[in-house]
This record gives C-alpha cells, structure tokens and sequence, in this order.
C-alpha cells in the first residue's frame, strides 16, 4: 500500500499533497452520534437522532523539515478557511472521500531535528 495523499484547491487551480510517511495509528472508524436522550419517569428512553458524523484522525508522527512541512503548511492554509478535499488513502488507487478540516489550530511541532509532528481531525462531507 501506498501512501495517502490529498488533492485541494488553492490559487485557482488543484494542488495535490503526497505524504512522505503514512500516518500512524489510523483509526478504522471515528462517528460521532448528535442524539439527544429523554428518560420518562417510568424509566424508558428515548432517542431522537440528529446526524452522525464520520471522522479521520490523522496522527502525523513524521513530516520532514524543508518542503515537506511547507507542502503541508500550503494545505493547512487553504483547509484552515473551511475548504474541502479529497483524502485517497493509497495515492496508486482512485478511492477518495471528501473532508473538511475540523480543527481550528495547526502546530507542526518540533520533534526532533529535521521532523516535526502534528495531528489533525477530519469531517467528511456529506452531499
């Protein structure tokens, strides 16, 4: 398997990020239920769904210093605004799921010379 990658749109085209290390410990699934609960006074419940949202987690433990960091720091700025894009697990294969950047903040920290790291969370769009 191959690693991801991620296409977005920035400056009026479409720019692709290959990742020069696979994330680490990739959750197989991440939902988030939006429910509200009610329990009557004789004791049953009842449920009323809202939605449930799909997750990815990205723990990004090794991005090189140099344009590695700055290729993800031109994807952080066009995804920090809200944009979408589509994440492809394995960058030899055509499967993708669109997101948004569910994060607010980005810190590529330092982790030791010449890597940083850093974590992300993902929403998957829904049409």
């Amino acid at each position: 398997m191959a690693n991801p990658k991620i296409t977005y749109v920035a400056g009026g085209g479409t720019s692709t990020l290959q990742f020069t290390h696979p994330p680490s410990g990739l959750p197989a699934y991440y939902m988030e239920a939006v429910r509200h609960d009610n329990i009557a006074s004789s004791g049953v419940k009842e449920s009323i769904i809202e939605r449930i949202d799909n997750f990815l987690e990205l723990n990004m433990r090794t991005v090189l210093s140099g344009s590695d960091v700055q290729n993800w720091s031109f994807f952080m700025a066009s995804a920090m605004q809200g944009s979408p894009f589509s994440y492809y697990p394995d960058s030899t294969l055509t499967v993708f799921t669109n997101y948004t950047l569910e994060d607010t903040t980005w810190d590529a920290a330092w982790r030791t010379t010449g890597v940083y790291t850093f974590k992300m969370k993902f929403r998957q769009v829904v049409t």
